[in-house]
This record gives C-alpha cells, sequence and structure tokens, in this order.
C-alpha cells in the first residue's frame, strides 16, 4: 500500500524525518556535550569529589597536602587523581604562533567570536596531573611512555611532559623527532617523553598542548612553596572507585579525613568551615550537572524546541494522511464489508504509520550522524591551535540507538493514530459513494493544520529573539568607549626575580613611555569593565535611617584610578572623582547610577555612607585587593556601564581608588585619539626596548566585547534557535500547502452540488479561501499567546530584550495566510470550471 502512493510516502519520510533528525541531534549533542563521561576505561567507575560548605557554596578545588591525605587515607578508592588545567609560555618550540593571525584569521575568529588579540608570547594550554593518572584512568601513550615510569625525584631531576596527538599534528606537523625534544615552559626546560592517543581527553572535554606532571609545578611557577602550601587550592579530585564500593560508601569514607583536614587550615579561611563531602558519577565538569541552573534551562528550551519541531512534524504528517485517507475510504469500506473489525482497520493503518516512522528514523539517524560529525570536524578546525582541541564524540551508541527508535516509534504511530481513527469512522458512517468529508474530520483537519501553525510561529518568534539578542549585544551602548581604548594585560614571567618594588618601577615606567608614544591620548590602570566580575555585600550604615532599615545589596566592585572615568568617557552624574594619587585610607567611593538607586532610591546618594564586605566565596588570590573594610563615603555617582552577565546585574557597581602600590597587579587600559592598529603595533617595541621577558597581551575593549558572555551565548542561541526555527516554518508551510490543496481538491463534488443548486462561483470561492484560512488564523492567535509566554521566560536567558517583535510576527502571520490562500486558490478555480454533472461523478 504504501508503494501504491510513493510520493505521498516520500514526503511522509521526509517530514518525520525532519523532526526526528532534530531531536536525534539535539540529545546527541547532549551527550556528547554535557552527559559526557570521563575519558577513561570503565568510565562508569570513575567519581568526582568536592566539598559543600554550610553557605552551599561548593569547592571543588584542592590543594596538594589535601589531596595526598585522600589518597593514602580513602581505601574505597583503587585510585585517586589530581588534575587542573593551566595556561604556560612555550619556546624553543621553532617559531611562533602569534595570538593575532591565528585567532582572529581562523573560522571561528572571521565570525567574531574570537577578538583580535596579539601576544608577544606563545601559549599553550596544559593539564597539570598527578603522577599516576595514566594509570588510574587506565590509558597507554601512542608513543614513548607515561610518567609512571619515571619516579618523582627522576621527574623532578629531568623535568617531563606528555605532548597530546593533536597538538603533536597541528603544532609540529607530526615530526617524529618530537619525542625527546626538550622545549620551555614558562622558562623551565622540559623533555617531551611520550603521546598521548589521538582524542584523549581525560578529565577534560578537550585536547591540551601539553600534559605535565603534578611534582614539577614548582619549578615551572619558579615558587618552592607550591606544593606545600595548604592553602595553595588548585587540584578537582577524581577517583576510581575500588571493587564492590558504593558512592555512599566512599562518601562516607571520606567524610571524617575532611574534617580532619579542616583542623589543619588557616582558621580564618573557608577551608576551615564545616563541609559536606560530594562524591557524583565521573564528569569533566567541576560541578554535578543539577548545580548549573542556567545549563539545565537551556537544555529544556533546546529539548523543547526540538520536541515542537517533532510535533508539528506529526501534525503535517497527520493531516497529511487524514486527508489521503478520504481516497481509500472506499478500500477500508470494503475491508469492512469482508468481515474486518474496526480495531483491526485501526491497527492495520497505525501500523504503516509506524512503519514510516521507523524508515524515517532510520534515514534521520544516518544522515544526523553525518552532519554532526562534518561539524565537529569544521569546529576543531577553527578553534586556533594555542586554544587546544575541542573533542566531541557524536557517533551513534546504544543509547542513541534506542532513543531514536523510541521517538520514530512513538512519532510514527501518534501521527498515524488520529487519522486512523477518524477514516475507520468515516468508513463506518458512510453511506455515499464518494461523500462529503464529515464535519468531524474537517474538525480534526483544522486542529492539525491549527496546530502547525501555532508550534512554528512560537518556533520563529524564538529565533527572531535570539538573533535580536544576539545583534543588540553588539549594538547596546556599552556606556563607555570601547574602540579606541586598548588593554594591555601583562604579567612578569614565572623566572623573573623582581621584587615587588621593582615590578612597580617597571610599570611606572612603562605606563610613561606609553603615554609618550604619538597616537596616545590618556593612560589608566584598572580591570577592563567587563573583566571585574567580583561581587561585595554592600549595607547602608545608620545615620541618616533607623538602623532597621538599613538596607543590604550585593554589588560589583571595581578598583580604579582617578583618570578613569575620563579615559573611558564615563561622564559623573554627581559629586566629584577620587583625587588624583589618593590612597585607598580615605574611604571614598564612587557608585554607577543603577547602585546609587538601588541603595538609596528617590535620594541623593552623595555623602552618605556604606560598609562593604567578600561575599562572592570566588577565589582570591593572597595579593587581590577585596572590597572589605571600614564605612566608605559616596563622593560621586557615574554612568552605569555594560557589563558580562545577560540581566545586567553588573552594571551596579561600586568603584574604589586603586593605591599606586598595586599597579603591578592591573591592567594598562590606554586611550587613542585615532585608530589603534598604529598604537598597539608601537606597544611591541616599548615592551621589548624595556623588558623582553615582559608578557603581555593586548586588545581593544571593542575586541573583548565579541569574547563576552552575552556576545557568545547570543551567538550560539541565534545559530540553534535560527535552524530550529526555519525547519519548523519548513516544514508547517510543507504541511499547510499540501493539506489545504488536497483538501480543496477532494471538495471537487461538494463544489459541483453547490454549483448544481445554483450557487454563484464568487460564493463557492470566497467560501473555501474562508475556511482555508480559518484553521491558520486560530493557529496565529494560539501561536502569539504561547509566544508571549515563551518570551517572557527568555527574557533572563537571552541579552537586551524586551518583548516579542511585532514587525516580525506580522510578516511571519502574512507567511502563513499567503500560503494557505495559495495553496487553496488554484485547485478551487479548477473544480470550479469543472461541469456541476462531471463533479457529481468525482471520485
Amino acid at each position: 500500500m504504501l508503494s501504491r502512493n510513493a510520493a505521498s510516502t516520500i514526503v511522509t519520510i521526509f517530514s518525520l524525518a525532519l523532526g526526528i533528525g532534530v531531536n536525534t541531534a539535539g540529545f546527541t549533542a547532549y551527550k556528547a556535550m554535557v552527559a559526557r563521561p570521563l575519558d577513561a576505561r570503565a568510565p562508569h567507575e570513575m567519581v568526582n569529589l568536592a566539598l559543600m560548605r554550610d553557605s552551599s557554596a561548593t569547592n571543588y578545588a584542592f590543594s596538594y597536602p589535601d589531596y595526598e591525605a585522600y589518597r593514602d587515607s580513602v581505601h574505597s578508592f583503587s585510585g585517586l587523581i589530581a588534575f587542573r588545567p593551566a595556561r604556560v609560555t612555550l619556546s624553543n618550540a621553532g617559531g611562533m604562533l602569534g595570538q593575532r593571525p591565528s585567532a582572529a584569521g581562523s573560522g571561528i575568529g572571521r565570525v567574531g567570536l574570537f577578538g583580535s588579540q596579539t601576544s608577544n608570547t606563545e601559549f599553550a594550554n596544559v593539564f597539570v596531573v598527578s603522577e599516576n593518572y595514566f594509570k588510574v584512568l587506565g590509558v597507554t601513550t601512542l608513543h614513548g611512555r607515561t610518567f609512571e615510569s619515571m619516579s618523582i625525584p627522576e621527574l623532578v631531576a629531568t623535568p617531563s611532559v606528555l605532548i597530546s596527538e593533536s597538538y603533536w599534528q597541528r603544532r609540529f606537523a607530526g615530526n617524529p623527532a618530537m619525542l625527546g625534544k626538550t622545549l620551555y615552559l614558562n622558562g623551565q626546560g622540559v623533555t617531551v617523553i611520550g603521546i598521548t592517543p589521538r582524542g584523549f581527553t581525560g578529565t577534560g572535554i578537550g585536547e591540551p598542548a601539553f600534559w605535565l606532571p603534578l611534582s614539577i609545578e614548582p619549578l615551572i611557577h619558579a615558587d618552592d612553596q607550591w606544593l606545600r602550601n595548604r592553602e595553595n587550592q588548585q587540584y578537582r579530585l577524581f577517583g576510581r572507585l575500588a571493587s564492590g564500593v558504593s558512592i555512599s560508601q566512599a562518601q562516607a569514607q571520606m567524610s571524617p579525613v575532611a574534617d580532619h583536614l579542616r583542623s589543619l587550615h588557616d582558621p580564618h579561611s573557608d577551608s576551615a568551615k564545616p563541609a559536606t563531602v560530594l562524591v557524583w558519577p565521573g564528569s569533566p565538569f567541576p560541578l554535578p550537572l543539577n548545580q548549573y541552573g542556567g545549563l539545565t534551562v537551556a537544555i529544556l528550551l533546546i529539548m523543547g524546541a526540538a520536541g515542537m519541531v517533532l510535533a508539528v512534524a506529526c501534525a503535517n504528517v497527520g493531516s497529511l494522511q487524514l486527508a489521503r485517507a478520504r481516497s481509500r475510504e472506499n478500500e477500508l469500506r470494503t475491508r469492512l464489508s469482508l468481515g474486518a473489525s474496526r480495531l483491526r482497520v485501526i491497527r492495520q493503518l497505525v501500523t504503516e504509520s509506524a512503519l514510516l516512522g521507523l524508515l524515517a528514523g532510520a534515514l534521520a539517524l544516518l544522515f544526523t550522524w553525518a552532519f554532526l560529525k562534518v561539524a565537529v570536524i569544521l569546529i576543531t578546525n577553527a578553534v586556533p591551535v594555542q586554544y587546544g582541541t575541542l573533542v566531541f564524540d557524536v557517533n551513534p551508541n546504544l543509547k542513541i540507538f534506542a532513543y531514536v527508535f523510541a521517538v520514530s516509534l512513538v512519532a510514527g504511530m501518534l501521527s498515524g493514530l488520529a487519522p486512523a481513527m477518524e477514516s475507520s469512522r468515516s468508513s463506518i458512517s458512510s453511506a455515499t459513494r464518494a461523500g462529503t468529508s464529515s464535519a468531524r474530520g474537517r474538525r480534526l483537519q483544522n486542529v492539525l493544520v491549527a496546530a502547525q501553525v501555532a508550534f512554528s510561529l512560537v518556533l520563529m518568534i524564538a529565533a527572531s529573539m535570539a538573533i535580536r539578542s544576539s545583534i543588540q549585544a553588539l549594538e547596546m551602548d556599552t556606556g563607555y568607549e570601547s574602540t579606541h581604548v586598548i588593554d594591555l594585560n601583562f604579567q612578569f614571567s614565572e623566572t623573573s626575580k623582581h621584587n615587588s618594588v621593582r615590578k612597580l618601577a617597571l610599570v611606572h615606567d612603562l605606563r610613561t613611555r606609553l603615554a609618550a608614544l604619538p597616537g596616545v591620548g590618556a593612560i589608566t590602570s584598572a580591570n577592563p569593565p567587563g573583566n571585574s566580575g567580583f561581587q561585595t555585600a554592600a549595607f547602608t550604615l545608620a545615620g541618616e535611617t533607623s538602623a532597621a532599615q538599613n538596607m543590604r545589596s550585593i554589588l560589583y566592585y571595581s578598583y580604579v584610578q582617578a583618570n578613569f572615568f575620563q579615559t573611558l568617557d564615563i561622564p559623573l552624574f554627581l559629586g566629584r572623582g577620587f583625587q588624583p594619587q589618593t590612597s585607598q585610607s580615605e574611604y571614598s567611593v564612587i557608585l554607577s547610577e543603577s547602585a546609587a538607586k538601588l541603595l538609596w532610591p528617590g535620594q541623593n546618594a552623595i555623602g552618605r555612607t556604606l560598609r562593604l564586605g567578600a561575599t562572592d566565596e570566588q577565589f582570591h588570590n593572597r595579593s587581590e585587593l577585596l572590597a572589605a573594610g571600614p564605612a566608605y563615603q559616596v563622593v560621586g555617582v557615574v554612568r552605569d556601564t555594560r557589563g558580562s552577565t545577560l540581566d545586567g546585574s553588573d552594571s551596579r557597581r561600586v568603584y574604589l581608588p586603586l593605591p599606586e602600590d598595586h599597579l603591578q597587579s592591573y591592567s594598562i587600559l590606554i586611550r587613542t585619539r585615532s585608530e589603534p592598529a598604529q598604537v598597539l603595533r608601537a606597544i611591541d617595541s616599548v615592551i621589548s626596548a624595556l623588558d623582553p621577558s615582559l608578557i603581555t597581551t593586548t586588545s581593544t575593549l571593542q575586541d573583548q566585547l565579541h569574547q563576552s558572555p552575552p556576545f557568545i551565548l547570543s551567538s550560539f542561541a541565534a545559530a540553534i534557535a535560527s535552524t530550529v526555527g526555519m525547519l519548523g516554518l519548513l516544514l508547517a508551510l510543507m504541511g499547510i500547502y499540501g493539506t489545504v490543496s488536497y483538501i480543496v481538491v477532494l471538495r471537487t463534488r461538494e463544489v459541483g452540488i453547490r454549483m448544481a443548486i445554483g450557487a454563484q462561483k464568487r460564493d463557492v470561492l470566497d467560501l473555501i479561501l474562508r475556511e482555508s484560512t480559518r484553521p491558520v488564523l486560530a493557529g496565529l492567535l494560539t501561536g502569539i499567546l504561547l509566544a508571549a509566554g515563551a518570551s517572557h521566560l527568555a527574557r533572563g536567558l537571552l541579552y537586551g530584550l524586551n518583548g516579542v517583535d511585532v514587525v516580525f510576527l506580522t510578516e511571519v502571520s502574512l507567511l502563513f495566510l499567503a500560503i494557505a490562500l495559495l495553496a487553496s486558490y488554484p485547485p478551487a478555480r479548477r473544480a470550479m470550471r469543472v461541469d456541476p454533472m462531471v463533479a457529481l461523478r468525482y471520485e
């Protein structure tokens, strides 16, 4: 039967394959990117370790002494490993990869996801791992040997590293002489002793350039106390459960060890506070997936959109099958007259639909795998080599096969169930040779068409919202000058012997030389506006109001110099700026406009006082300035600046004066009078003449916006949403056109009857067009309501949105109406030209 209606069968399989393919792609990407296990032998035996403080903050970083204690005391693990990602300088590698050409010229760089950064040093991403890392994971090298072949004293005496296969190929063109070659990482000579297998990521999500043994960290960082300092919490821990041991048993055995280690930490540190041990199945992510609230919402939205595409496909196929079933009424009446029960007829029709679903699923699985495979290769090659190699396994496994089978079977049966029931009912009740369609059948047909329109409209509105968000992420006013401001980020070499006084003197010298460059208008020291994400608790103090009315708010804070606001063109609304050469002892602050309104709504904040206290639970360097101390007086209010959070909360900011003796810890922001390209080139000469060992990275603030979370997330959301939306629109247009035109053709006999009893052609045409557009209008109304709800839910997920784009909504609505009219008008005109006596005999 399916082969006798080849055209209809092909359209049905194609429609279902599109819907199933989108869902398969979403599920496969989820398995490859999010729900991925560790890259190890028997990954189900691997677990992650962390501590949850009473404040609900999860601490997943441990010090080396704590790692040793857990490794030696907890016997629930057959092996315990330590791991941390890092970035080091690379030299003696045969030429240097400049950051600017390789990043900006890459495939992803050309679309703006990598800014045009330039650096005077080549960097390499590395994984620092414990010496038993490869043994516990059950992995051997592709060439050479692992760290277990050497003792720790040997590793320290002759520092050795492993190189990843992808970096070996991409950076060194697979040079076989790489084994035994000496390179310099952070100025420390190391020897390559092995090459890891292709695509091996271990406890990460991508391949690093090199794997470093943990024992050489003191050499890499020129710090003898690196591994001895119990407060230096840098390492994530992973364990392999011993045979017969459960996660709960391992967690119970770790708890007393954790309680004992608390007493060995600084009593004033967070590590000395009570904590609960967390053990969960091995994952490259540092926290359990259920603690990533935004990720969960994003996954639900993506899979919800994919489900809508599948619903459109099912409604599409259902309406087509319902329309086609009317041409099979004679066949079905014959089967019923020969003794077949209605249930058997329904079972036959549903079986045909299920078979179509499975055929569509097989086609979807094949093309989805091919598409994702090509996409992964293109993305991998597009990422610059210094950023590492992303690894995503999109090959089908048993879970993916089971998912596709289940979705295909359910989609096929759902798309055919309603048409099967309606067809069998119509065949029983029909008493004419080829009567007009029943009212119940028409209502079901209208519901299916309306569902296609509604779901497709929601998908298209979601796509437009994502695209608008991506555009606004770039075009929205930042509140500061970004095009003509260069961020010069610098750090002193790990091998540098400069003390703090010498470093400060170098920074002053560097600032003087930079200020003298042609084209430089001003310089200041501070972190860039979008790169200072630490939070502080702000308390308004008694004095203006009673103590019971004091207000507590969470603000972001930045340390800046007095000329920061003038350099970045941030206008001062009220009060004054910081005094030049001021020190922190004056305890004065400047608030952003939104922060002032939050703390003192409807009041003048100038002269008010507040107290600050660190509250972000983030890792802070020992030399870092923290916004905590006695009362601060508000001396000024400035315009809000755009931050890096999607909800704009980091625009509520408090600025503190940067002490002169901390200039070496902050970037230098350079305001140029013209295009910054000439100044960028001149900076290299200044650095080379001052101190060639100084490591610098430069980029404009505009380039940094391309790497901000709003831009990156909005760009990916726009790409995904627009693809899903276009597929949904394609399915809906196919379904509406095919269904409406076929229904009108089947109404040829009805048209003949109306014409025979005196109806005018114009009236008949108006009736058909009106009834053809009625379900489309109902679907549009439903879709608008659903889109309004989706817009409200997505406001906190997409950047700069304030509602549905009415113009785009109107355009899509008109498109659906036009398709419905285009599908119904030609066959209606043809039907009216048929002689009524011929039409009465029409099958």
